[in-house]
């Protein structure tokens, strides 16, 4: 069972629809009781694939229109 801080920010999200999102996994560390976790999936935010295509890499540029 995660820690009492981790569980007020889960409560947190919950309660203002708060999504976490990124391409790897999220790892949260409560550096107060030394618990870690993976994000649960409830809080993750799935993006649509129109979203990603027009996106760059890092340090890439979008040819001019």
């Amino acid at each position: 069972m995660t820690c009492v801080h981790l569980r007020k920010l889960y409560e947190l999200c919950q309660t203002h629809d708060l999504k976490l999102g990124g391409a790897d996994l999220i790892h949260i560390i409560c550096r107060e009781c030394g618990e870690k976790e993976v994000c649960p999936s409830g809080l993750m935010d799935e993006l649509p694939d129109e979203q990603n295509q027009g996106e760059n890499a890092p340090g890439q540029t979008q040819p001019k229109k």
